[in-house]
């Protein structure tokens, strides 16, 4: 009897002081000064979670948005589909990105990504630019030889579009405009 207690003491004490280092653990900030402030969320799930209900309740910028008020509006780190990233936003994140593309930034496949994708040309984990091949399955209608064909399609319905929506106005709001160009050029190219 004395042993079931002893037993049962020691059950409960590591149930109590488990959670406790766990939540110690994760709660620390973290000492690296070189990182973007952020939380990466839980460990396997990351923030893939919110992410995913605010894609579902249709406007995914405002993950991005919560954040960027939370932490910082030029840089956050976040962890979606296990995978850690840095969040870089506003003109002079794109400007960083663009300006030192393949030097500072180099483009990369998530490899949950390359796993469902099943592109074998991007299975290694460096990717250059020079030797990368985009996946063999491409539709043939977005190649540039096929594109070509669509172009007088394309400033036909352009000039019309602008016409007919854009110029009797002398204010337009433009993002649902370009939705139904886009939806427009889509169905009459078909």
């Amino acid at each position: 009897m004395d042993l079931f207690f002893s037993d049962l003491l020691y059950l409960i004490l590591f149930s109590i002081s488990l959670p406790i280092v766990i939540l110690i653990i994760y709660s620390r900030k973290s000492s690296n000064p070189n990182l973007p402030p952020g939380t990466l969320g839980w460990p396997v799930i990351g923030e893939t979670l919110e992410f995913a209900l605010a894609c579902q309740g249709g406007n995914p910028a405002k993950f991005v948005k919560d954040r960027m008020n939370k932490y910082s509006p030029q840089v956050f780190k976040t962890s979606l589909l296990e995978a850690n990233m840095a969040v870089i936003c506003g003109a002079s994140g794109n400007k960083f990105l663009f300006s030192n593309e393949d030097k500072l930034v180099v483009s990369w496949w998530q490899r949950s990504m390359k796993k469902i994708l099943c592109f074998p040309s991007v299975f290694d984990e460096t990717l250059v630019r020079d030797n990368f091949k985009p996946p063999t399955f491409l539709p043939q209608f977005i190649k540039p030889e096929a594109l070509q064909h669509y172009i007088a399609v394309m400033d036909s319905m352009a000039g019309e579009h602008i016409k007919i929506y854009w110029s009797p106005h002398g204010e337009v709001k433009v993002f649902p405009m370009a939705k139904k160009y886009t939806f427009e050029l889509a169905s009459g190219c078909l």
